[in-house]
This record gives C-alpha cells, sequence and structure tokens, in this order.
C-alpha cells in the first residue's frame, strides 16, 4: 500500500510541473514531498509520545535522521533544498500540495486498516 501512495504522489508531481532543471545538489519536489511528509508524521509520534518536550525532540531527531537514512539525503542536502523551495513559492506550493495528499491518504489508509480490525 505504501508503494501505491509513492506512485501517486510521483505521478502527482510530475503531471503537475514541467522538466525544470534544478540546481544541483537540491532533492527533487517528489522526492521532497515524500520526505516532508514522513517528517510530519514523525513530528506528530514524538509529539504524542508521553514525554517531556526536551526529550520528545530528541525522539523526532532519531526519527528524522532515520527518514533522511531512508531517502539517501543528508541533513545539509534536506536543508538546502528547502532553502532552495523557499526562494521560489510556485514550486514549494506544489511540493505542499503532494504533502497534503499524501498525509490524507495515508490516514484514510489508516482508518480502513483499523475498521477492518
Amino acid at each position: 500500500m505504501r508503494k501505491l501512495i509513492y506512485i501517486i504522489a510521483i505521478l502527482t508531481i510530475v503531471s503537475c510541473s514541467g522538466k525544470e532543471e534544478l540546481p544541483k545538489g537540491i532533492i527533487p519536489p517528489e522526492k521532497m514531498a515524500l520526505i516532508l511528509s514522513d517528517i510530519y508524521l514523525a513530528e506528530h509520534k514524538a509529539a504524542n509520545i508521553s514525554l517531556k518536550p526536551d526529550s520528545s525532540k530528541v525522539v523526532f531527531r532519531h526519527y528524522e535522521l532515520k527518514i533522511l537514512e531512508d531517502y539517501n539525503t543528508n541533513d545539509s542536502v534536506y536543508k538546502e533544498s528547502f532553502r532552495y523551495y523557499l526562494e521560489f513559492p510556485e514550486k514549494l506550493e506544489a511540493v505542499y500540495d503532494i504533502v497534503i495528499d499524501t498525509v490524507s491518504l495515508r490516514e484514510q489508509v489508516e482508518n480502513a486498516k483499523k475498521k477492518q480490525k
């Protein structure tokens, strides 16, 4: 099911955007959207753990680094890519449209799984 979410997200970004060249070292929009989706979900998980705020931040940072590793990138490339998208609001908006769709779809899948149990 996770692959379906990725495929939908990638198809959405490809169909909505032209084939503009990105500067070297910038994460492509579809991959950036998937990373951000995972990071926001990890942030939600960390915030809902019954820990002190400082401890929750440590847990979130662990999640964040694991996500970046899973996407074969690192913190500096992620931050530089985020700065790049901040300079181009229309590109950032397209990325966040995919993030919203991806997170919503994941939530629907989780809710469907819970109802089946």
